[in-house]
């Protein structure tokens, strides 16, 4: 079969910028493995990048003129869009099927006549958002079951026959390359030589959401409280073809707080690391951070992290809430950096692994080779589906609510991943009442809470229609 992927992100021959292209390309090698025709039309990173092939045989042809870097792909002009149309129906015109990448093509009719499959690798970005909306793939992958619930329980709402084309398939994480490694050789190419060192890592991608202010917040604590003074932080320094003026902005914020809490000898920003590199990072490390606002639907770093050994300490955010088990890796409510700081401390002093049987069931739970079969398998056999229509129901006219998957009951409130922040009594009339009731029951009744705190919570989407 001759396959299109589609790629709002560049692909690139030498280097993986992101979980979701990390996947791209492992998902391109197996279909090609199986004997299929795979091509890859992606953004172009650079003017006048040119084709290339990916190890396995998969041809990238970075052509599509989107905005870089991202987010706001499509803040380009008409005419760039027009192009991008006509690249893609040039190809699709000889293609057996169409698999859109992270669900941000926002325009359908182009793959009207093609059996399509769509990802959704984050429920965060607008375009990605706004593809779920939107989209008409005849079949749909959702990484996680709490990018599913995510989708069902937003979108879903509105196109109830888009629940029944979605399929929750976990990512995979590559035991071939993620495990306990010998990390002297890339302890030397960063120039870390003092045995006395003990490394922590905030091994994600230089975006405000991912949470280095909030990992250097721990490690000043760390310092100054607990007295761990040979504690050194890494961190990715930017790609230079990523950089922008909010990136820029960003970074003196962060070379600013470094300054005020009198850490310059504590954090190392290193160059972009290989994927064939990481293992080595993670096994170095004491410890990994993923303390972000960022609303991962997956999020691959901290599974490959533990994978290697490392403990990973995660906000209670997103899929980290409820992806392992609290036995498997460390969880703090959000925002909470004293209660991560002795987490912290108390792996730091101990020396404390993950254990050989701990990766081992990590594995199971994300194994790549059912991932990847899984995959194969919806994109081989996927057949054209009926266009998904449209039934909005209000809330008002729902019988019952449920709390929202995007929500989180704790002692300071109900955290909101996307509003970032938690919601108490001074937002939401009777809250007690509304805490108690999504405590208690999978379902909130209509006739269970005053008007005024149904009206509020639906409002603020603390709640939202339950079927």
């Amino acid at each position: 079969m001759r396959f299109t992927f589609f790629s709002i992100n560049p692909i690139f021959p030498d280097r993986v910028t992101g979980g979701a292209s990390k996947h791209l390309v492992r998902l391109s090698r197996h279909m090609t493995s199986l004997g299929h025709d795979v091509t890859i039309l992606c953004a172009q990173a650079v003017p006048g990048q040119q084709p290339f092939v990916l190890s396995g045989g998969a041809r990238v042809e970075p052509s599509l003129h989107f905005h870089q870097p991202f987010p706001q792909p499509y803040a380009i002009a008409p005419g760039e869009l027009a192009n991008i149309v006509e690249t893609l129906q040039a190809h699709l015109s000889q293609s057996d099927r169409f698999y859109i990448h992270d669900g941000e093509l926002l325009l359908p009719f182009v793959y009207d006549t093609v059996p399509t499959v769509s990802s959704f690798r984050d429920n965060i970005y607008p375009e990605s958002v706004l593809g779920s909306f939107l989209t008409q793939a005849d079949e749909i992958i959702a990484v996680s079951p709490y990018s599913a619930a995510v989708i069902r329980a937003s979108a879903g709402r509105l196109r109830p026959g888009l629940n029944h084309r979605i399929h929750d398939v976990s990512n995979g994480i590559d035991p071939e390359v993620f495990h306990p490694t010998d990390p002297a050789a890339l302890k030397l190419k960063l120039g870390i030589v003092d045995p006395q060192k003990q490394i922590i890592l905030h091994p994600h991608r230089p975006e405000e959401g991912k949470g280095l202010a909030a990992s250097l917040e721990v490690l000043n604590l760390l310092v100054h409280r607990y007295g761990f003074d040979q504690l050194l932080l890494l961190a990715p320094r930017w790609l230079e073809d990523m950089e922008g003026l909010q990136e820029d902005r960003f970074y003196q914020s962060i070379q600013a707080k470094i300054a005020a809490y009198g850490l310059q000898g504590n954090v190392l920003f290193h160059p972009w690391l290989a994927q064939d590199q990481m293992a080595a990072c993670y096994s170095m490390a004491s410890l990994s951070l993923c303390l972000g606002s960022f609303v991962e639907a997956f999020g691959n770093t901290a599974y490959e992290s533990l994978c290697c050994g490392t403990p990973t300490i995660a906000a209670r955010i997103g899929t980290h809430r409820s992806q392992l088990p609290d036995s498997l890796i460390d969880k703090v409510d959000p925002q909470d950096w004293d209660t991560a700081a002795a987490m912290a401390a108390e792996i730091l002093r101990s020396g404390r692994r993950v254990t050989e049987e701990q990766q081992r069931q990590i594995l199971e739970v994300f194994s790549l080779q059912k991932q990847l079969e899984t995959y194969a398998d919806i994109l081989i056999n996927v057949q054209k589906r009926p266009n998904l229509a449209e039934m909005v129901q209000p809330s008002k006219e729902a019988g019952k609510f449920m709390l929202a998957p995007w929500c989180y009951v704790s002692a300071q409130g109900i955290y909101h991943d996307y509003a970032g922040r938690y919601y108490t009594a001074a937002d939401v009339p009777g809250f007690d009442r509304l805490v108690a009731a999504c405590v208690r029951d999978e379902y909130v009744l209509l006739e269970s809470l005053p008007a005024a705190t149904l009206q509020g919570a639906a409002e603020l989407t603390i709640l939202v229609p339950a079927d």
